[in-house]
Order: C-alpha cells, then structure tokens, then sequence
C-alpha cells in the first residue's frame, strides 16, 4: 500500500519536462529534424540574381547580387566578412560567411559557389543554382552544434581565370588554419534527355540521361571524395550519383577542372567539383537562354539535402584529419 501511494503522488509533470527537454536535445543532435530546403526558397534565391552578372556591363549588378548574398547570410544569423580585391581597375568582392566550431574552430571545411555570370546571361544554372544552394545551407546550419568551422564563401569572377578564389586562397597561408577540405558547387539544376562525356571518358560506363549529379576530385582529394559520396548515398539515396577521381591535379582534363576547385587542387589543398556536368549536359552554357524556366528544382532541391548532410558529417567528425596541412 505504501509503494502504491508513492507511485500515485510522483510528481509526473517533472517526467514530462524532462521527456520535453531529453526530445530537444535529440533534435539538436540530428542535423536531419533541424533541416528544411525547400524547392521555393531555392526559386526564390535564382529569381532574386537571375541577371547579367559580368565585370563589364553587368557591374552594378553583380554588385547588386553580392548585396543580396550577403544579406541572407547576415539573415542566417552567420558572421559575415568581405574579402576584397582589385582586377582590372576595379574593386570586386568574395563573400565570406562563417559557422563557428565549437571545438576545434581553426580547422575548417569550405562550401564555396562562384555568383558571376558572362556577358549576356542571366545564368540561372551557371551559377545561381549553386548560390541558392549555398544560401539554403547557410539557412539550415546555423542551428546545428558542430565540431569544426564551416565556412561559405560566395566568389566572384570564376568565370575570369578564378580571379575572386585565386586571391581567397593566397589569403589562406596567413591564416594558421588546418583546412579540411573544400567544396565547389557548380551547375547543379539541369536534368536532361541528353548526357555527353569528355574523350578520355568511356560513355558506356556512365549513364546516357543527365539525371545524377556528379562529384569530382583529384587523388589527393580521394578520402574527402568518399566520404561526400557515402553521405549522399545515405541521407538522399534516391539521388542517382556518379563520380570521378582523377590523377594529379586534373592537368589535360579540362572539362574537370573548370571551377573554384582548381585553384585550391593547385595549392594542394583536398577539393571537390559538385555539378550537374554543365555544357556536358546543359545546352544553354554561357548563353542568354541560360533561365530559370529551365531549371529542375527537384533536382537541385536533392542536391541541395545531400550537400548539407555532407557538410554537417564533416564537420562533426572530431578524428577527421586534413589529408595534407595546407597552411604553405
């Protein structure tokens, strides 16, 4: 009688706050209860830079763009810096955004996507595809506990022999970092009927539909390339993947090292090419056509998931070790 009268008289709403408070801890733990991309907000970002983003007439708007990344970075509650540089005779920008690792903050993982455009194109899918991916990843990272620094750097002139991350990665060697890794996002909204491959590539290894994303690296980036590929694989599964190492530093391969990444695979820094394989696939490359109508944002939406988990597991992972110090 005594046992079953205390059992009666236990105070059950201090159960049910500790059930409450043991639940929100759990979702903090798990990137996936705290993630939310959604095709609008990807719209949304392409429509509000779906313009000429070129040095030449298109200054004031590519500025213009720059203005706009930076503030939904400030939006994502994520310390924001300019990183500034001259070419040609006039001042451009990187947009630098940071997540800070609660403890190790000097080793970091860089996420980067290049925001200009050439002359005459509005370049949906080359590149505001991956600056609205970027964006979606900032907006969903802020709230989750992570070990090392994420860093999301928005660059400018890639289509300008790399110009903005050529000066970001000199920046690098004053910085006392370990870098574990980068990551450029580039082209990653175009499905298509149609999948062609460069020659040194065997076409009836690959698919013949461009429907699957593609991840690149170089050998030295081979650890960080698979375990991109094993988050992928896990977290968006349906997401059809192919991917691509390639000896040294991709040198006589072009159509692999036509993006941000190059210049950090030049400076031995581990690096990856995440695309929808671009003019490989895409027939408006580099043209007035390149528009938002053709985009699929289903598509970039998956993307978009396996990127962020990708991110998260990096930089969560407390044992993972850069494949070289990349501080020269």
């Amino acid at each position: 009688m005594q046992l079953i009268m205390r059992f009666r008289t236990f105070p059950w709403h201090f159960i049910l706050v500790f059930s409450l408070l043991f639940l929100m801890i759990g979702d903090e733990a798990n990137p996936a209860k705290k993630m939310m991309i959604s095709t609008e907000n990807l719209k949304g970002h392409v429509r509000n830079i779906h313009f000429d983003r070129g040095p030449y007439h298109g200054y004031q708007k590519l500025e213009q763009a720059a203005q706009y990344i930076e503030k939904e970075f400030l939006k994502a509650g994520l310390e924001v810096r300019e990183d500034r540089f001259e070419w040609e005779g006039k001042s451009y920008k990187n947009i630098v955004a940071e997540k800070r690792g609660m403890t190790s903050p000097r080793r970091v993982l860089i996420l980067g996507a290049h925001y200009d455009t050439v002359p005459g194109s509005p370049g949906a899918d080359d590149n505001a595809s991956a600056v609205a991916l970027l964006l979606e990843v900032a907006r969903n990272i802020q709230a989750v506990p992570l070990e090392s620094t994420v860093r999301l750097v928005a660059f400018s002139l890639e289509e300008y022999d790399f110009a903005g991350s050529a000066h970001y990665v000199d920046s690098l060697s004053k910085g006392g970092e370990e870098i574990l890794g980068m990551i450029s996002v580039e082209m990653v909204g175009f499905t298509g009927p149609r999948q062609d491959y460069p020659p040194y590539l065997n076409p009836k290894h690959y698919p013949n539909v461009g429907d699957f994303i593609a991840i690149i690296g170089n050998e030295r980036s081979k650890g960080l390339l698979e375990k991109v590929c094993r988050s992928f694989k896990t977290n968006i599964p349906e997401l059809p993947l192919e991917f691509l190492i390639v000896p040294g530093n991709g040198e006589e391969m072009d159509e692999v090292s036509l993006s941000d990444h190059s210049v950090f695979w030049d400076k031995g820094v581990p690096a990856l090419m995440i695309t929808d394989t671009g003019f490989l696939r895409n027939p408006n490359y580099h043209l007035s056509s390149d528009r938002i109508e053709t985009l699929d944002f289903g598509f970039m939406q998956k993307v978009a998931i396996g990127v962020y988990h990708s991110v998260v597991e990096l930089a969560r992972l407390a044992d993972t070790k850069p494949e070289t110090r990349n501080t020269r």
